[in-house]
């Protein structure tokens, strides 16, 4: 009977040590962000200053990501691997315009249909950007009229406004941007 309880308890052991190895396993699996197992559900062509790079970019789990390699050697900046982080140094300052150029890898919008992408291009210009166009106009003749009373307060205000009504106009183009190269690499 002894013995018999020895073996219990041992298999009773090495289930409990079984669970508690598969359980950790497991929650150490989850705590991972991995690109591995993830679907890609597109591909498309990266061209930098009008130059077609040889490596093609991927739609993974609806994000766009491009060879960073290839981009960098495009971009004529340096790239250093070390263990598991890519880093990409610029030889070369650039300006604003020239990086609206880029490809933006985080494009959230890479991979939906083209009717979802207009629907979405057309809201964003109608109900953000022109609304925010037409009331900054309305805050900045405001502004121009406050100015010549001298109420330091109110023209505070109403430049608070209009900052925020830039904010707005510069998101809104970005937003279109981003749209408007979906919609390219979808065609």
């Amino acid at each position: 009977m002894k013995k018999f309880a020895h073996k219990v308890a041992y298999i009773a052991g090495g289930i409990i040590i079984g669970v508690v190895f598969s359980t950790s396993a497991g929650a150490f699996a989850d705590t991972v962000k991995s690109m591995v197992g993830k679907k890609v559900t597109g591909e498309y062509t990266v061209i930098v200053d009008g130059e077609k790079l040889s490596d093609k970019g991927a739609v993974i789990d609806s994000r766009a990501n491009v060879p960073a390699r290839a981009l960098s050697d495009a971009l004529g900046a340096d790239v250093t691997v070390s263990g598991k982080t890519i880093t990409i140094t610029s030889n070369t300052e650039t300006s604003n315009s020239e990086v609206s150029t880029v490809v933006d890898a985080n494009n959230k919008y890479m991979g939906q249909s083209k009717s979802s992408l207009e629907e979405s291009r057309k809201t964003i210009q109608e109900k953000v950007l022109d609304t925010a166009v037409s009331e900054r106009a309305k805050v900045a003749a405001t502004l121009e009229e406050l100015k010549n009373t001298g109420d330091k307060n109110a023209i505070a205000l109403a430049e608070k406004r209009l900052a925020e009504y830039d904010t707005m106009v510069t998101d809104g183009q970005k937003e279109l941007a981003l749209i408007d190269a979906a919609l390219a690499a979808a065609k």
